[in-house]
């Protein structure tokens, strides 16, 4: 089934933004983007519980092989989770192991916003002026098309933005109305996902990625002075960051929590269905990455996903629709090392997320994967906190 959306969504494509990228002077009812202080007091978040089905299924030892061996040839630090969202039967090889989240921190992010949003806190038809001290440094499309002049954008663009073209001026705008860092990794505590972590904004991450001080302040860290300071850096100091970027614990993510805060999305966990469409929309439509989980599936599947690449970091995670009545697989695959090509390491995700999706779509598909489904996986319900 394809996520339809409950509400128009302003698209992320170059000829919308192009529209949207012009000199912007003071205009009424539009709100100037200005950087506010953290609440005080923060907005509750509800613990909540989850309906969710546990896994009894046996998953063969060939298919771990597999894995395991497609893992080994990109000679780094490979992680894989996966869940059949309709049965609970999952498998994971390092699945408990922190991995670096690169832009997949932007799903995370954005559940924050949509508690907000779904409160009446946030609304997504607000036009906001995104000025140039807060274009960020990275992949950031709405910077590059704004000429260098501020940008007027409605707060649903900016979202698609964020989790379609992975646009780090977007996430950045996103994640300062939605109360930080801080508040999405509380979030993701209220739904019971202990092994995803957000530190950072994307202005700080890059900062760190390049080895500039964590003193400047981050009102000194938008695109045009970012690129001024790094190049004032010795290459050294430069190299030796990135490398400290595989080992850094912040922004982090077990493939397992990943898996499971999909499957948590997939059920519309915290969220209201229209949020949950939205959300699911955006990451459907979303292009980036096309040689990873997508790279070599049948044409036509249809993958609701997010990639992240940053240094060492390779990584995509998504809900994988299966042929044949299969239902739905929540994928997560991260790569970590910097000894292995760009090509081999998403080949790596690519030849994974084809294992998994050729297993789960022959055994659970059609009437006979229904029966070894009734046979091998309890139905027994519990709750997800």
């Amino acid at each position: 089934m394809r996520y339809r959306l409950a509400r128009s969504v302003g698209g992320w494509q170059a000829a919308t933004l192009a529209v949207l990228a012009l000199s912007a002077p003071p205009v009424s009812g539009v709100r100037p983007l200005v950087a506010q202080p953290m609440p005080a007091q923060p907005l509750p978040v509800q613990p909540m519980r989850v309906p969710f089905i546990p896994a009894a299924c046996e998953i063969p030892d060939s298919i771990h092989a597999t894995l395991a061996r497609i893992a080994r040839r990109v000679h780094g630090d490979v992680g894989i989770a996966a869940i059949h969202l309709e049965t609970g039967a999952h498998l994971s090889l390092n699945g408990d192991r922190a991995f670096p989240m690169a832009s997949v921190s932007k799903i995370p992010m954005a559940l924050e916003f949509l508690r907000r949003v779904d409160a009446g806190h946030i609304r997504l038809d607000e036009m906001l002026v995104v000025p140039p001290k807060q274009f960020r440094a990275g992949n950031s499309p709405l910077a590059r098309w704004s000429r260098g002049r501020a940008v007027r954008v409605r707060t649903d663009s900016l979202f698609s933005l964020m989790i379609g073209a992975s646009d780090n001026t977007a996430t950045d705008v996103i994640l300062g109305m939605s109360g930080g860092p801080e508040a999405a990794t509380r979030r993701l505590r209220a739904l019971g996902i202990e092994t995803v972590t957000v530190d950072r904004s994307e202005a700080r991450t890059f900062a760190d990625l390049v080895g500039l001080a964590d003193t400047i302040p981050e009102t000194k860290l938008y695109r045009t002075n970012h690129f001024r300071l790094r190049d004032a850096l010795p290459p050294d100091q430069r190299a030796a960051a990135r490398e400290r970027y595989a080992e850094d614990p912040r922004d982090t993510a077990t493939p397992e929590g990943m898996a499971e805060l999909l499957a948590l999305i997939h059920a519309g966990a915290g969220l209201t269905a229209s949020s949950r469409d939205l959300l699911l929309d955006v990451m459907t439509r979303s292009r980036s990455g096309p040689r990873r989980l997508r790279g070599l599936l049948p044409r036509g599947t249809e993958v609701a996903h997010k990639t992240g690449t940053m240094a060492s970091a390779i990584n995509d995670v998504g809900i994988i629709t299966l042929p044949d009545g299969a239902g739905h697989l929540a994928v997560a695959v991260f790569v970590n090392t910097l000894r292995a090509t760009t090509w081999r390491r998403e080949r790596t995700i690519a030849e994974a997320a084809r294992v998994l999706h050729d297993y789960f779509g022959t055994a659970y598909g059609g009437q006979a994967g229904s029966a070894l489904a009734a046979a091998a996986c309890r139905t027994e319900r519990f709750s997800l906190r």
